[in-house]
């Protein structure tokens, strides 16, 4: 009914109507627009007004309780100046840079070896693996912080078993991003394997039959064939993580909440208390719309990289 609606199309009579205005036809069909109509109020006063309000505080100041006040482009100023919100930016590329690249090997590994047609028991591996990403944040903190607790740690029990000093995990402003990463891995690496791992069953499987029948070993055909099949799915998983770095903030909220000092503070989490803490409204605003437009541009940067080497 509504692509009859969006083409014009009579549904009384059953062909198309010409003589007729666009108003006319939505008062004929009006019925079809009321049924959908509540999804649309709904979207229109939970998704795009806030979308419109955030963006327009981000030129002014206010702290939720007080007279909104316009300001032009002073947060922006203030934002090139903040030396916390480079330090988060410099925190989350960090972060990034430690758990993406081995959160994507390890993703791609598991969904080859869960690939295989030999492998009993797929299912039940696929779903142990997966499972990190449904837990809730508030067992994973706990579960980990006695991980890298520094004295019963389950880590530091395996360091002093092989004659070293333990590791301050959670108090050193250089381990503590090592552990956030160590997280991640464990986090996400399942939600990318069903990702890969639907993206190594698109490939068509004569490929392999005809590259093995001209004498390909498994590494080739892995070379050859897997690796540039799966290009796409490396980019969406790239992007994916990408996005999620930028905005990163449960993990590190519940293991180390930015500390200690800085030295694990991320864009999300800085955001989130300059909102929520300091009640700066329209600066975190303002920086939230300054790190979305920086995604979207890598993003489209990434995905052109993606086309131009496509085999």
């Amino acid at each position: 009914c509504a692509i009859c609606v969006v083409c014009g199309v009579e549904l009384k009579r059953g062909w198309p109507v010409t003589d007729r205005g666009a108003f006319a036809r939505i008062v004929s069909n009006r019925h079809f627009y009321i049924f959908v109509a509540p999804f649309f109020l709904l979207y229109a006063v939970l998704g795009v007004y806030p979308l419109i309000f955030s963006f327009a505080i981000g030129f002014a100041r206010w702290d939720g309780l007080s007279e909104l006040r316009w300001i032009g482009l002073a947060n922006a100023s203030v934002m090139l100046q903040d030396e916390h919100f480079a330090a988060a930016i410099w925190n989350t590329l960090v972060l990034g840079g430690l758990y993406v690249p081995p959160m994507i090997a390890t993703a791609f590994v598991l969904a080859l070896l869960l690939d295989s047609a030999t492998l009993r028991f797929r299912a039940a591996y696929r779903a142990a693996i997966f499972m990190p990403v449904i837990v809730p944040m508030v067992v994973v903190a706990i579960v980990f912080s006695f991980v890298f607790d520094l004295e019963n740690g389950f880590l530091n029990y395996i360091v002093k078993a092989l004659g070293l000093d333990p590791v301050p995990w959670l108090i050193s402003e250089t381990w503590s991003k090592t552990a956030i990463a160590v997280l991640l891995v464990w986090r996400w690496s399942g939600y990318n394997m069903v990702l890969m791992l639907a993206g190594l069953q698109s490939i068509p499987r004569g490929l392999y039959d005809a590259a093995r029948i001209d004498g390909a070993s498994a590494a080739r055909c892995l070379w050859h064939i897997t690796l540039p099949h799966m290009r796409p799915v490396f980019s969406f998983c790239a992007i994916m993580s990408l996005i999620g770095t930028v905005f990163l903030f449960d993990e590190v909220f519940v293991l180390t909440n930015g500390g200690p000092g800085v030295s694990t503070l991320t864009i999300g989490l800085y955001i989130f208390d300059t909102s929520f803490v300091d009640f700066k409204f329209g600066y975190a605003s303002m920086l939230a719309y300054a790190v979305a437009m920086v995604v979207f541009v890598l993003s489209i940067a990434v995905f052109r990289v993606q086309q131009r080497t496509e085999p």
